[in-house]
C-alpha cells in the first residue's frame, strides 16, 4: 500500500472557504479504530452547503466533507471487524466533526461502521445512503405513532430531493397513497416514475387562517417554514407529520389550532446521531422491506471526487433530481 491517499478537503483557515484535492498520509491505527478503504460516497444536500461554502457544515477548521461512504475494511485495532469486510457509515460526525466519505480512504472508530447486510452491494448501500435512512427513519417513525395505510394519502415536500424521493418510493412499496408536491412540475415525470400517485405544484397563495380543509391523512416535510405551516393546516385529525429538513426555511410560524382542534401530531427526526444500535435495524429494513424499487431511477448520477465542487452546485439550485454518488475507488 502506497503512503498517502487523496482527498477532497476544505479549508476555512484565515476565514476563507477553500476546496482542493489533497494528498493525506497513512497513520497508525488508534484503539478500536478501522481503516476503510473507500468505494462510493455520495453527494447529499448538506455535504452541498459544506462544499459550496453556503452554510458551514463543518466543525473544524480544516476537514473532509461526505456524511457516508461504503468500503472495505483494510486494517482493523477493533475485535467487531476485520479485514476484508463490506461496511458502510452514515452521519454520526461523518464529514462534520471528522473526515468523511469524499476520500479514498477513512479512519473511522469501530462504532459508527455498519455491516453492509446481504441484499445490498457497495454501489447499492451508497445509492441508498443517508438520504435513504433518514426517509426509512421518518416512515418507520410515522408507522410508530399509528398511521395507517387506510388512512389517507401522504404528502411528501421537497419530493424530487433525496429523502423526499426514497419517501415515495418506500411508501409506494409497502402500500401508502402518495402526493408529491414540487416547485417545478417539469418533475412530474420523475416523481410518478418512482411511486407518486399525485403531483401537485406549491400553493400560488398559502393560507393564512388557523386551519385549512382537510387534505392529507400525514406528511413528510424536507423544507420547513410557509409550506410546513401550510401542511400542519391541511392535515387530517390525528395526522403525523414528519419533519426532516429545512431547505426551503429554518423558522416556522405557525398556531397551536391544529394541535389542540384535530390532534396533529408533528414527529421531529435525526439520523445524524442516530443510536448505533438502532441503525443495524434500519439498514436491515432497507435491504428487504423497506428496499428501494426504483434505484436506478433515482441515482442517475455518479461522479467522481474532481466532479464534487461543480455538481454540488447543481445540488443547491434544484437542477438534481434525486440522488448523487460519488465513485470513489
Amino acid at each position: 500500500m502506497k503512503n498517502k491517499y487523496q482527498a477532497l478537503e476544505i479549508n476555512y483557515k484565515k476565514n476563507k472557504h477553500n476546496v482542493s484535492i489533497i494528498d493525506k498520509y497513512f497513520r497508525k491505527l488508534k484503539k478500536n479504530e478501522v481503516l476503510v478503504q473507500i468505494k462510493y460516497s455520495s453527494l447529499n444536500y448538506k455535504d452541498a452547503l459544506s462544499v459550496t461554502g453556503r452554510t458551514k457544515i463543518i466543525r473544524e477548521e480544516i476537514l473532509v466533507p461526505g456524511l457516508d461512504f461504503s468500503g472495505i475494511v483494510v486494517e482493523s485495532s477493533s475485535k467487531k471487524f476485520i479485514k476484508g469486510e463490506k461496511v458502510l457509515a452514515t452521519g454520526s460526525g461523518l464529514g462534520e466533526t471528522m473526515d468523511g466519505g469524499f476520500s479514498e480512504y477513512a479512519y473511522v472508530p469501530e462504532n459508527i461502521l455498519i455491516k453492509i447486510p446481504k441484499n445490498l452491494s457497495l454501489r447499492s448501500s451508497m445509492q441508498i445512503g443517508t438520504a435513504g435512512f433518514t426517509a426509512a427513519i421518518s416512515i418507520g417513525k410515522m408507522l410508530l405513532n399509528k398511521q395507517k395505510i387506510n388512512s389517507g394519502q401522504i404528502i411528501i415536500s421537497g419530493a424530487s430531493g433525496g429523502v423526499g424521493s426514497f419517501c415515495i418510493n418506500i411508501l409506494n412499496k409497502i402500500g401508502f397513497k402518495t402526493i408529491a408536491i414540487t416547485r417545478n412540475i417539469k418533475q412530474k415525470s420523475y416523481l410518478e416514475k418512482i411511486g407518486a400517485n399525485e403531483v401537485i405544484t406549491y400553493p400560488k397563495e398559502l393560507v393564512k387562517k388557523p386551519l385549512n380543509n382537510i387534505l392529507y391523512a400525514g406528511a413528510i416535510d424536507n423544507v420547513g417554514g410557509e409550506i410546513l405551516d401550510w401542511i400542519i393546516k391541511s392535515t387530517k385529525d390525528s395526522g403525523n407529520i414528519v419533519s426532516v429538513g429545512m431547505a426551503s426555511n429554518y423558522q416556522l410560524n405557525t398556531t397551536v389550532f391544529p394541535l389542540i382542534m384535530r390532534g396533529i401530531n408533528i414527529l421531529g427526526v435525526t439520523s445524524t446521531n442516530y443510536p448505533n444500535s438502532k441503525r443495524k435495524k434500519i439498514w436491515q429494513k432497507l435491504s428487504t422491506e423497506y428496499k428501494p424499487t426504483k434505484l436506478k431511477i433515482i441515482t442517475k448520477n455518479c461522479i467522481n471526487l474532481r466532479e464534487i465542487e461543480s455538481f454540488s452546485e447543481n445540488v443547491i439550485k434544484g437542477k438534481i433530481n434525486g440522488r448523487t454518488i460519488i465513485k470513489i475507488s
